[in-house]
């Protein structure tokens, strides 16, 4: 009996620790940077820290130290890196992260696919530039061209909703303004996005 209820308490810690794997996303920017660091070679955490805090990579993501720690340990118990400890002489030994090929898969997905929304593009499309001109360049004109499909998309579907009065109560006002703005910045981004496919195109 006692056996019994040791293997069911067994069964439901193993299921209670996938459940929160299984449940766990990748949600900030950086994550998905860190990823691409690892993509061009294994490194320890410090040295990532460093590519965030100068040149172009720290101009687009901001992130303290404490955070990235943290970031390292959600993707490790993802299970899309891995650490292993390397020596130092008398110094204490140091992890070496490096990516798994579930963790390599999940980052190219995210490196190829396009994003719509206009904070999405001033973000996270500048990472993907980012690290496409590094891993794969020749596909950099591509990936633009599905960057401007999918602004142009999300341009049309801001276009063709209905616009309020903006003479009439304040709600509908604030809706109007908010609408107007929305619509404003896509476009003003989508004239970027057609600057950079015509500079791209010579490498077609």
């Amino acid at each position: 009996m006692a056996a019994r209820l040791l293997l069911m308490r067994g069964s439901e810690i193993l299921c209670t620790r996938w459940n929160v794997k299984s449940d766990m996303q990748i949600s900030e920017p950086a994550e998905y940077a860190i990823l691409g660091l690892l993509e061009r070679q294994p490194m320890h955490g410090y040295e990532m820290f460093q590519q965030f805090q100068g040149g172009t990579l720290g101009q687009i993501v901001h992130l303290e130290m404490s955070q990235m720690y943290a970031f390292l340990k959600k993707l490790e118990r993802m299970t899309y890196i891995e650490a292993e400890l390397e020596a130092q002489g008398v110094r204490p030994p140091r992890k070496i992260f490096h990516l798994t090929e579930q963790g390599r898969a999940t980052f190219h997905a995210w490196l190829t696919t396009p994003v719509e929304r206009p904070r999405e593009i001033r973000l996270l499309f500048l990472i993907k530039l980012y690290f496409a001109q590094a891993l794969i360049p020749a596909q950099l004109p591509h990936l633009i061209d599905l960057e401007v499909a999918a602004c142009q998309r999300f341009l049309a579907h801001l276009e063709a909703r209905h616009i309020p009065d903006s003479h009439s109560h304040d709600t509908a006002f604030l809706d109007h303004i908010v609408l107007r703005s929305r619509i404003h910045q896509t476009r003003a981004l989508l004239d970027w996005l057609y600057e950079l496919q015509a500079e791209f195109a010579g490498m077609r």
